[in-house]
């Protein structure tokens, strides 16, 4: 071949690069969805402190999530501040492209129900991945409290002293919405998160917690707390402590114990922001489904005492969606019944 000169052979090399690797002047073949998240870094947003139920189930979700979908790796990211107000707005902005998903806590249904500020997330617009949890929810006071029923609390003739991670979160609005529904005095003590609630009540600085049933183990297993009343059924709850649903005597406390139950059913739940393609939502919808079935994680996650209420992608977008749709009546109710009172400083009594 004579020889040519360098601009020449520099358009020669071009030009058999572009053939050997086929290409034409038709559209470049598509990446096949699977094959996009491949060795790819996937961050998974959990948008409270490390630490505590919504945490632990996240790095482990993630962990899995991660195997089946062949990522190179997990990053988790925390992102705490507002209830989860904070750490949900981010995961509403990232880039839409399936490899940013998270966890936050289901109260953020009441925060869009109640148009609350800060909340710039709109949940029925997020692409839904599947979800893990929903348990019942309880009702429990302290041992030092002297608190063991709902007669002890009501004959006290003052409010009882109930911590809470901060407005937005669902043990602060569950906490408000059954205390209206049943009729007892309650004063919230804000930014105790679930630990440290549990140890406030420990230490005597506050007196009850309203929380789910693996979170309250702590609590009832080591003797420093009692449970007076409960929200669904489940494995390890006591059926002889009074159902909400059965204390509630008035229409409205109905509806409002029916909200509150609608919401526990979905809890630790996975979803991307707006937006990320159809064809990848399915990817990750089938290998969320398929991590919350490898029996590594099922062993995992008994050993952390996490129970596993698997829902796959699409029927929780339709229950978000069914949920976020509410009466008139039930929005006036929720609007009044979570009114904010004065948050008290630990220890205050």
């Amino acid at each position: 071949m004579p020889s040519l000169p360098a601009s020449r052979r520099s358009f020669v090399c071009l030009v058999l690069a572009a053939a050997a690797a086929g290409c034409s002047t038709g559209p470049a073949p598509a990446l096949n969805p699977r094959e996009f998240f491949a060795g790819k870094t996937l961050t998974y947003i959990v948008a409270t402190e490390a630490g505590g139920g919504y945490d632990t189930y996240g790095r482990l979700v993630s962990q899995y999530l991660a195997k089946y979908l062949g990522a190179g790796r997990v990053v988790v990211k925390n992102i705490p501040g507002g209830g989860h107000i904070v750490g949900t707005n981010e995961l509403y902005r990232a880039r839409p492209d399936g490899l940013t998903v998270g966890m936050f806590n289901s109260g953020l249904i009441y925060a869009q129900l109640l148009q609350r500020r800060g909340l710039q997330a709109r949940l029925d617009r997020m692409s839904w991945v599947g979800k893990a949890g929903g348990e019942p929810r309880l009702l429990v006071t302290s041992t030092r409290s002297g608190f063991r029923s709902l007669d002890d609390i009501r004959r006290a003739g003052r409010p009882l002293l109930m911590g809470a991670g901060g407005i937005g979160t669902e043990g602060y609005i569950d906490a408000t919405l059954l205390a209206a529904a049943v009729g007892l005095q309650t004063r919230v003590v804000l930014g105790l998160a679930t630990r440290d609630s549990q140890l406030s009540m420990m230490r005597g600085d506050t007196e009850a917690q309203f929380i789910s049933a693996s979170s309250s183990r702590p609590l009832l297993t080591g003797g420093y707390g009692h449970v007076v009343m409960r929200v669904g059924s489940g494995p390890g709850v006591d059926e002889r402590v009074p159902e909400a649903g059965d204390v509630v005597t008035t229409p409205d406390g109905v509806r409002l114990v029916a909200l509150i139950r609608a919401v526990a059913a979905l809890s630790r739940w996975t979803a991307g922001p707006p937006g990320v393609p159809a064809e990848r939502l399915e990817v990750l919808r089938a290998a969320h489904a398929a991590a919350l079935a490898d029996p590594g994680f099922l062993k995992d996650a008994k050993r952390l005492d996490l129970p596993i209420q698997p829902m796959e992608g699409a029927a929780l977008a339709e229950a978000v969606t069914r949920v976020l749709t509410q009466p008139q009546e039930t929005l006036t109710l929720l609007a009044s019944a979570s009114g904010e009172p004065g948050a008290a400083a630990p220890g205050d009594r």
